[in-house]
């Protein structure tokens, strides 16, 4: 399972090696100052919405994990790592190649009070 690494600069989702192969990339880094909004959510897989596969594995209802961009034609591009139904973590994004992340993890209301919400 996906774990963020948050330090004073830069938060980082760690992905175990099968989430590397389903996803097509190693770990994700982006600066903390890049973060606009933390959400904690019910269900990280509902959060995820739909989207076009641009580097992604989908199998319904077990796993959500890869790059998507929008099908509204908007061009935002999410970064998911979504694993069955339960809680998980959104984050928004502001300057950086990615419009958010989201990631299923039990730890969702510990890592939003890391970030403290918004991050400064």
């Amino acid at each position: 399972m996906a774990v963020l690494k948050i330090t004073d600069h830069r938060v980082t989702v760690e992905l175990d090696w099968w989430e590397k192969l389903v996803a097509r990339r190693s770990h994700l880094t982006v600066p903390r100052r890049a973060i606009e909004s933390v959400e904690v959510v019910e269900d990280a897989s509902d959060a995820a919405g739909e989207g076009r596969r641009v580097s992604a594995t989908r199998v319904r209802g077990l796993t959500y994990t890869g790059t998507v961009s929008a099908e509204d034609g908007s061009r935002s591009s999410s970064f998911l790592v979504c694993h069955g139904r339960g809680p998980g973590i959104v984050l928004q994004l502001r300057n950086v190649t990615l419009d958010r992340i989201v990631i299923s993890t039990p730890a969702a209301h510990s890592y939003a009070a890391q970030l403290g919400g918004v991050a400064a």
